[in-house]
């Protein structure tokens, strides 16, 4: 898997917020990204693609697609570099998804997780989703909470797969549409049952993307 996980960081934020746009609802109150980077309180986790032929289309060096070059190539060179946001087509790190996270209690709670579009379905969220599990540990907490809306059976399922349960529902939460929110709590994660349950599934991955470097 040619993808990595590694903490956010201030230059991030322009490929962030084009990951949170595309990803959510006009109604959606965008993240005061800057902000919560400097809280103890939260910590934002991005996937990166680690190789550059990764990408939509194969990596070319940085000259072309420049505004200058007027020609086919560059022109489509400047339209795969719009999917990734200009700092990752001038060196940076070309971001696949991001989560958000708050540590609140004994809870590490999900406030917000994103794919590319173009990238969904490659385990990505899943990866995001082990990151902010390796999260609570490093902190101490005992469980992991999020919200999905009822409709996102695709969202529930991942979370299912790694110990999540439905523990209520936020009715009318989502302002776009008034959509209910499931909420998905996981069981005790210090427990010895979901420590074996949590590394089974982390090593299945590995198995299938291959190693992951994961910095938290």
């Amino acid at each position: 898997m040619d993808v990595a996980l590694r903490r956010m960081r201030p230059e991030d934020i322009s490929q962030v917020i084009e990951i949170e746009h595309e990803a959510f609802s006009p109604g959606w109150v965008g993240t005061q990204f800057r902000r919560e980077l400097s809280s103890r309180r939260c910590r934002f986790l991005v996937a990166y693609l680690t190789d550059e032929d990764d990408a939509p289309e194969s990596y070319v060096p940085a000259e072309a697609g420049s505004p200058g070059d007027s020609s086919m190539w560059g022109r489509m060179v400047r339209g795969v570099r719009s999917v990734f946001g200009g700092s990752g087509g001038e060196g940076g790190d070309r971001l696949a998804g991001y989560v958000g996270i708050w540590f609140q209690g004994d809870q590490a709670h999900i406030t917000e997780i994103a794919v590319r579009e173009s990238l969904r379905g490659r385990g990505i969220g899943e990866l995001l989703l082990i990151g902010t599990v390796r999260a609570a540990y490093e902190q101490g907490l005992e469980e992991v909470t999020l919200e999905a809306r009822v409709s996102n059976f695709i969202a529930q399922r991942l979370y299912d797969k790694y110990g999540f349960n439905e523990v209520g529902i936020r009715k009318n939460y989502y302002a776009d549409n008034r959509e209910d929110a499931v909420i998905m709590t996981t069981d005790r994660i210090h427990t010895g049952a979901y420590r074996e349950k949590f590394s089974g599934l982390q090593e299945r991955f590995f198995e299938r993307y291959g190693e992951v470097s994961i910095e938290i």
